[in-house]
């Protein structure tokens, strides 16, 4: 039996990682990630490298006309679509216009990360199994942080910031002026002047030391996949506010529940009773490790390819 090949193509940052994991996982088989957005040479690469690949797996699902699919399809490779977010977002839009690939829906094998995903995505005639691929085997030493300002910590992006939550968190800031709001990944600029409890970092390339400094992780966007965001929080022994249910996780629908959230974990700072949230580190440690995320991927490939 020969090596099994996996292309591995999608939201090209990820693709990248995964496959360095994959191949220090798994040296037995062969593993190569094709940034086809972006790159044409890794385009042509895809024409020629997926008819002798067993699998082709892209991170972002999709309806849309794709010649990477349509080549997988026509040279009988089977594809894995994982569903991340506005993929989601987008397929059912195509759906409703019905502007949309068929046969996508029904020959792809569908995955996705969390359970209101898969509910979404049943909306278009798929039925996703629950299977993620972030990995944290990075062992935090989980302690407070030492930081007396009771500190509230959030990643937005440049684009699109409204879209990510930016006037929910501005909101909280000016409803909640004694608490210390923290932003990642945008300026903010067109948002200025900010209001005096919130600091706007831009992009950080080690959030290490936000994280530390920080008591509390937030996401309110307004649609989400499983974010990065809210695992490394969890794995960091944060206490995390998001507006989805999902484990070790204080759940806010709405800005009132998020305000309520935020004032009793003050509250708590201030009479001295502030823990780790270690159950959300444990939580982390235990099923988003290298041997469960990986090596359950690796699996179902080998299941799939019958290598």
């Amino acid at each position: 039996m020969g090596k099994m090949k996996v292309i591995i193509v999608g939201l090209p940052l990820f693709a990248s990682r995964l496959a360095d994991a994959f191949q220090k996982f798994d040296k037995k088989n062969v593993y190569t990630s094709l940034n086809t957005y972006y790159k044409k040479l890794d385009k042509i690469k895809a024409f020629f490298k997926i008819p002798q690949s067993d699998i082709v797996f892209s991170i972002n699902g999709s309806i849309q006309s794709s010649r990477v699919f349509d080549r997988a399809l026509k040279k009988n490779v089977p594809i894995i679509m994982n569903w991340v977010g506005t993929d989601v977002l987008k397929s059912i839009e195509a759906f409703k216009s019905g502007n949309y690939q068929k046969e996508y829906i029904s020959k792809a094998i569908h995955y996705c990360e969390v359970n209101w995903i898969k509910e979404e995505l049943k909306e278009i005639g798929i039925n996703a199994d629950i299977v993620n691929f972030a990995v944290f085997d990075k062992k935090f030493d989980i302690q407070i942080s030492s930081n007396k300002h009771f500190t509230v910590l959030t990643y937005i992006p440049e684009i699109r910031s409204e879209f990510y939550g930016m006037l929910t968190i501005l909101k909280l800031a000016e409803q909640l002026p004694s608490i210390q709001f923290v932003i990642a990944g945008t300026t903010a600029n067109e948002f200025q002047p900010l209001p005096s409890n919130v600091i706007a970092l831009g992009w950080v390339s080690n959030m290490d030391e936000v994280f530390n400094n920080a008591h509390v992780c937030i996401r309110y966007p307004e649609h989400d996949g499983l974010s990065t965001f809210i695992l490394e929080g969890l794995a960091r022994g944060k206490e995390v506010i998001y507006n989805y249910l999902f484990d070790h996780c204080k759940y806010a629908k709405n800005e009132n529940d998020a305000y309520t959230q935020l004032n009793a974990m003050e509250s708590d700072f201030k009479d001295g009773n502030w823990k780790s949230n270690n159950d959300g580190a444990l939580f982390i440690q235990e099923y988003f490790n290298e041997k469960v995320i990986i090596g359950g991927l690796i699996d179902r490939f080998k299941g799939i390819s019958g290598k």
